[in-house]
């Protein structure tokens, strides 16, 4: 019988499915797009029952289940721990058995898709191995220096690996309390971003500071090659400060989403003055712890990747875990040529441990030959015609049906007119980045375009840049990298004759989260954005996210939701077009306020 692997990360921050058979990827979704909750740890039985359908397959077609987490990794490290600290130790201890205990019921999984009578091999793989596992066996490198960084999954922190052919040889790992992850999200709460995942705020706003504070930050958090990342644990407090499993629970779970605690303790306020609350202003001491806290994380990134690279004698590098969605660092370990080549999954934050896990068991313990690398990201949910135009019709709005040709050559008259298109084509994208099926286009070159965005759709902080997507033939033209970049996951330098043609996707500091786009990852995209350089000059179209501060839209009746509450001017979806009546003072009305 031919494989068929379920992996999961279950009842942790971004709770998702992946398929996978002896071809590779099948199908890969977040529980989040589905049911609505952002970041969701949720078990992910309506991720699974997803993954299953894409596939035409049933539980009882899986052979292998596998759990991105494994509950006896680095006991050695978590029983030293308890020992040290016998009462938050016994109490986080008590945290995990009762969610392990959860998570690796496999009569869990059953029940999720009420299905029954299953027989499947039951794997747990350790949360760093299944990070790097999702971003080596995705690629096509034959042999990887492998780092993997996060706030910490089954008591690891940092972990560096060499791998090659189906092997991944562990070589060191950092263990808490000492994170740079955990260092991060620290600094992202004291200046009021505290809800879990914003450290992507953080990274924008550094562009508005300086880094003033950098001596200071230099002393809290270090990195040591033998002992690996050590942080002041009298002034970042994630797990000293546990004191009560009913009120003090790191990554606790509440109605399927994580809650954050307070991470610091008085001494960082000593240092720096009161932490910000969450609704005030933003100041320019804020700005520049931001950026201060940027640069020693890429100071200590560098540290981690050129000793990974040192150690196993790799070129090819593989990233992966939170921290790799820190595009400005992965900038710089590309640009400054740590390494030839790099390879970062889409999906490279927890909701990647599920393929990881699952490549892991398919080529590691199953032995299976490696499928082809993962280039492009859309795999999870796709609609037909048929389906969107019930949507449609179920709407009462009055669409038009559009050719192929038309449809791009509509889009590009509302793009040249000013106005915001959404986007929703082909099989959503597996990840956190919107790319270019489930997206929110417009014109980067278009005046005030990022405040009008901001204003009548995205109703976010101001200092967040949006993307830019780009022909991978042009990108070196217009930015300082070649390296390509599908997964927007690498930030570069914009060249500055491009600068002010680029207004709208150009950050405060002349940089842009790029997309690279090539024709045989997404046809339809690619002619687009080739169109619109033809007829324009410029190669590159905004992409945002699709969406108004909520999951990325899932199915069609989401997206023409999003649509009719927001100020968006059209929407193609699938073949179908509707565009609202001009809503010219609307926008004046933005531009003038600016």
């Amino acid at each position: 019988m031919d494989p068929l692997v379920l992996g999961l990360n279950s009842l942790h921050a971004d709770s998702s499915a992946v398929l996978m058979n002896k071809h590779g990827m099948v199908a890969a979704i977040c529980e989040e797009r589905i049911n609505r909750k952002k970041h969701s740890s949720d078990f992910p039985r309506q991720a699974i029952q997803e993954v299953l359908r894409i596939a035409g397959a049933s539980i009882r077609d899986v052979t292998d289940l596998a759990f991105a987490r494994d509950p006896f990794a680095n006991k050695g490290a978590k029983l030293a721990f308890i020992a040290k600290n016998p009462r938050v130790g016994f109490n986080l201890a008590k945290i995990r058995f009762d969610v392990n205990r959860e998570r690796s019921d496999a009569l869990h999984v059953q029940m999720g898709v009420k299905e029954a009578d299953c027989r499947f091999n039951t794997h747990n793989v350790e949360h760093h191995l299944a990070h790097i596992a999702s971003s080596y066996f995705c690629s096509n490198f034959e042999k990887a220096a492998a780092v993997s960084i996060d706030g910490s999954g089954d008591w690891c922190s940092v972990m560096i690996a060499k791998c090659e052919g189906k092997e991944i040889q562990i070589l060191h790992r950092t263990h808490p309390p000492h994170s740079l992850g955990i260092f991060y999200t620290a600094m992202c709460g004291f200046i009021g971003f505290n809800k879990f995942g914003e450290e992507y705020k953080v990274m924008g706003l550094a562009a508005y500071g300086q880094p003033v504070y950098l001596e200071q930050l230099r002393k809290l958090v270090t990195w040591d090659p033998e002992k690996g990342v050590r942080m002041d644990t009298d002034v970042f407090t994630s797990y000293s400060e546990i004191q009560d499993t009913a009120t003090r629970r790191f990554g606790n779970l509440v109605d399927g989403e994580i809650v954050m605690p307070k991470m610091w303790s008085d001494r960082l306020e000593k240092m720096f003055g009161p932490a910000r609350g969450r609704k005030e202003p933003l100041t320019q001491r804020d700005h520049d712890i931001a950026a201060s806290t940027q640069r020693r994380f890429e100071e200590i990134y560098m540290e981690i990747v050129r000793h990974a690279v040192e150690k196993t004698g790799c070129r090819d590098l593989v990233l992966s875990g939170g921290c790799a969605l820190n595009g400005v660092a992965n900038g710089r370990v590309v640009m400054e040529g740590l390494a030839d080549r790099v390879y970062i999954h889409p999906a490279a934050g927890d909701d990647g441990t599920g393929a990881g896990a699952a490549c892991y068991v398919l080529y590691s313990k199953l032995g299976v030959t490696r499928g082809p690398e993962v280039s492009q990201a859309y795999w999870g949910t796709g609609y037909s015609d048929a389906e969107i135009e019930a949507a449609v019709k179920a709407s009462g709005m009055p669409f038009k049906r559009l050719s192929r040709e038309d449809l791009i050559k509509t889009t590009l008259d509302a793009f040249c007119s000013g106005k915001i298109v959404g986007w929703f084509q082909g099989r959503e994208e597996w990840g956190p980045r919107a790319l270019g099926n489930r997206s929110i286009l417009a014109n980067p070159n278009w005046p005030d375009m990022k405040a009008i965005l901001n204003a009548r759709i995205k109703n976010r902080e101001p200092f967040r840049p949006f993307a830019p997507a780009v022909l991978e033939e042009r990108l070196g033209d217009i930015w300082e990298g070649k390296h390509p970049v599908p997964f927007m996951n690498i930030v570069y330098k914009t060249r500055p004759e491009w600068r002010e043609r680029l207004s709208a996707v150009n950050h405060e500091d002349n940089t842009g989260r790029v997309q690279t786009v090539r024709r045989d990852q997404n046809e339809l995209y690619y002619d687009l954005i080739k169109a619109f350089g033809e007829r324009t000059g410029i190669p590159v179209i905004l992409n945002t996210s699709f969406n108004e501060n909520e999951p990325i839209v899932h199915t069609p009746e989401q997206a023409i939701a999003c649509f009719a509450r927001t100020k968006m001017d059209a929407l193609a979806l699938g073949p179908f077009w509707y565009e609202k009546p001009a809503d010219l003072a609307a926008k004046a009305q933005v531009i003038g306020e600016r």
